[in-house]
């Protein structure tokens, strides 16, 4: 009778622990092969990354002997990559899309989007950097914060007058 119930509650601590276990070990082998990818676009662009972030499906980096900025979101098919050369950049901005809500009296907003946005000194297009997005991924894991931080960092690097140095 011990024996069997021993068995069954192994068996049961199995089932219960197993699936537990197995997910684990996939979320790190999928966050370590993301990084691993990230590193080798990375190589092909020729950046040495002093400064690495990745959340969700995105990597964020930058190379300060180069000054530029690499993003790669992992959600799209091609896993394409935003560069963005900060000594060309004029000016960043977070843009922040709302969708506001109303409920009897009560007034709700939820972030659809969040984006940095490049503006640069030579004619190129503006370049958005997607650190959010509702249709991607539900959950948000401080991209606000995020966003402020990387936006500190550009704007610490960014083009200015001063630094250009005459010849």
């Amino acid at each position: 009778m011990d024996i069997s119930l021993n068995v069954v509650m192994l068996v049961v601590v199995l089932i219960v622990i197993v699936p537990f276990a197995w997910f684990i070990m996939a979320e790190r082998s999928a966050i370590s092969r993301k990084k691993k990818a990230f590193q080798k676009i990375a190589k092909a662009q020729n950046l040495n990354l002093s400064q690495v972030e990745y959340w969700n499906n995105h990597c964020l980096g930058y190379d300060a002997q180069e000054n530029t900025l690499l993003h790669n979101n992992l959600n799209t098919p091609d896993s394409e990559f935003e560069k963005v050369e900060l000594d060309d950049v004029r000016k960043c901005v977070i843009n922040k899309i709302n969708k506001d809500y109303k409920n009897g009296d009560k007034h709700y907003s939820e972030m659809m989007r969040l984006d940095l946005e490049f503006t640069f000194v030579s004619n190129r297009p503006p370049v958005n950097i997607t650190l959010y997005n509702n249709d991607d991924n539900f959950s948000q894991n401080q991209e606000v914060a995020r966003a402020e931080k990387w936006l500190a960092l550009v704007n610490e690097h960014k083009y200015s007058k001063n630094n250009v140095v005459a010849a």
